[in-house]
């Protein structure tokens, strides 16, 4: 179950060859730079839209789709909008929410194939005021992080030793109206 206001961490859930079929599936040139999560933001990041037709069918997005609306959501959300983020070393992402209305979820897959705690890279999540930090999350491989769309957070970016591009597949949920 999803509770409203809450952050919680799943590990455990994707296999390791689960975890490298979703890396081969993202890890494609369709990305466009200038996605902001606020619009008055001065800079961008990397995002890729997964198209609606991937979310069934038998491929490694689909099937991560099957195992948060099975495992996590229950079959009580429906798909808002799927795609993947990309950090790199100097993007400067800023706090926000995802959603203003209650009944709105985040899902956070952490897409990369291999994370190492030195890189920095933390998801990090604020009290209402946004002045104080309530959890980071590690991005470590097959790690999914949920979240009412309420709760202020924000991506950091990998630092400057880190060799690779911070991935997550975000997964924006909305409760179906029989549940709200």
């Amino acid at each position: 179950m999803i509770e409203p206001m809450a952050v919680t961490v799943h590990d455990g859930l994707v296999s390791a060859a689960m975890v490298s079929e979703l890396f081969d599936a993202i890890h494609q040139p369709v990305y466009h730079f200038g996605q902001k999560s606020n619009p008055e933001d001065p800079f961008g990041f990397w995002i890729a839209n997964i198209p609606r037709e991937l979310i069934s069918g038998d491929n490694p997005i689909a099937a991560l789709w099957r195992l948060v609306d099975t495992q996590i959501a229950h079959g009580q959300c429906e798909i808002e909008r799927m795609y993947v983020n990309a950090y790199t070393y100097g993007d400067c992402p800023t706090i926000h929410v995802d959603h203003h209305e209650p009944g709105h979820y985040t899902v956070l897959y952490y897409a990369n194939e291999e994370w190492d705690t030195k890189w920095s890279g933390e998801t990090v999540f604020y009290n209402p005021e946004r002045d104080e930090i309530v959890k980071a999350v590690v991005p470590r491989p097959g790690r999914i992080a949920v979240f009412d769309g309420r709760v202020p957070h924000v991506a950091r970016e990998p630092n400057r030793i880190a060799t690779v591009v911070r991935y997550t597949i975000a997964i924006k949920l909305t409760m179906k109206s029989a549940n709200i």
